[in-house]
């Protein structure tokens, strides 16, 4: 065994030697080149204050041209570097960054050279981010059973805080949940439904359905109920007229039924200054009994009363 190692090492050892120093001379002058330039792909980070954020469209990654012995090994063995643009301390408005070699953060070791950016600049704008609560409402699709309608929608939660850019939030008055539909219904349905915010910049932190309630009744139509007295809360004063007639929308199987003493007209005197009596007031006027919320007043007359000292 060892005569064989021996005759195979010295068998043409001369040109074995010289395959050894051409491979290292190689492996040298390899090892000392920077290595091709190449352009890669890298993500953009764009660093901003807690209370901040970009609206317009920008890139996400950009390309970077750059060199090294280690650019292959990067590749595969390290992560790839981040250009990093800074605007921690920026305020609101647009801003235009101008990207260099500076911006790109590489891997520590990696021998890679940053050569170029492109793009050359890139424009941001920055609004500052604020929180608002707005009312939620409730869109439907379709029509109740013939003879019926929808006598009030409600949602719960009513309202929803919305978190956003600050011109996004200040133009949403309302936020809409998904519309329900009321085809086919003649009686008080319940739904659950999520929110539908178009606007990806918009955020809530609700991640529950809505309850949505839509109170369906027989069609209403309006009828005058007339003679309803007016009262005071204290005997000593008195109006004049001293009755209101009462417009009001009820179900068209009930609105026969309906009398004076169905509903009230008060006055209030306790915040009246009697040195400026008499004075005009508006009565309040409510239904005594209302169930399903099917009634609704749409108005009196007369809107106002004078109300005097009694003699």
């Amino acid at each position: 065994m060892k005569r064989f190692i021996k005759e195979y090492l010295l068998e043409n050892w001369t040109l074995k030697l010289t395959a050894l120093l051409l491979s290292l001379i190689l492996w040298m002058f390899v090892r000392g080149e920077p290595g091709p330039e190449r352009v890669v792909a890298v993500p953009l980070e764009v660093q901003l204050s807690r209370n901040m954020e970009i609206t317009n469209e920008r890139p996400t990654s950009v390309e970077v041209t750059m060199r090294g012995a280690a650019f292959s090994n990067m590749l595969f063995n390290q992560p790839l570097p981040t250009c990093i643009i800074d605007l921690q301390g920026a305020k609101e408005g647009e801003h235009i960054i101008t990207l260099t070699p500076e911006n790109v953060v590489t891997p520590k070791g990696s021998g890679i050279e940053v050569l170029q950016v492109n793009p050359v600049r890139v424009t941001l704008v920055l609004e500052r981010t604020i929180s608002r609560e707005v009312p939620v409402t409730v869109p439907v699709r379709g029509e109740p059973v013939q003879g019926f309608e929808i006598y009030g929608k409600s949602a719960k939660p009513s309202t929803v805080t919305i978190t956003g850019p600050r011109s996004r939030i200040d133009s949403i008055n309302v936020v809409p949940t998904e519309a329900v539909q009321v085809s086919g219904q003649k009686q008080n349905t319940r739904f659950m439904v999520g929110l539908s915010i178009k606007d990806n910049a918009v955020r809530t932190a609700l991640n529950t359905p809505i309850q949505v309630d839509i109170r369906i009744g027989a069609r209403r139509k309006l009828s005058t109920i007339g003679q309803v007295p007016v009262a005071t809360d204290n005997p000593d004063f008195t109006t004049s007229p001293k009755y209101v007639s009462v417009r009001v929308l009820a179900p068209a199987d009930s609105t026969a039924a309906l009398k004076p003493s169905d509903f009230t007209a008060a006055v209030v005197t306790k915040t009246l200054d009697p040195a400026r009596l008499p004075a005009k007031v508006e009565p309040h006027v409510a239904i005594l009994s209302n169930p399903n919320g099917a009634m609704i007043i749409k108005d009196f007359a007369p809107s106002e009363v004078l109300v005097r000292k009694k003699k």
